[in-house]
């Protein structure tokens, strides 16, 4: 695994936490992980968990059930 794979791997990891515990909009966690474009982070994130952040949210995240 090369550097850049671990770190991608950490960032994906932060991304799965804060979509699952805060409210905060894709594009702002995007710009907290250092993506100034969050349609390239939902591609990262989505070619390297199979689902989009969104996606992700709405099925794992902890206000699924609220609408």
């Amino acid at each position: 695994m090369t550097l850049s794979d671990l770190i991608t791997e950490r960032i994906i990891v932060e991304a799965k936490r804060e979509l699952y515990l805060t409210n905060k909009t894709v594009k702002e966690i995007a710009y907290e992980l250092g993506y100034d474009d969050e349609y390239y982070f939902s591609r990262v994130f989505k070619g390297k968990t199979d689902i989009s952040p969104q996606l992700y949210r709405d099925t794992i995240g902890f206000n699924r059930g609220a609408s």
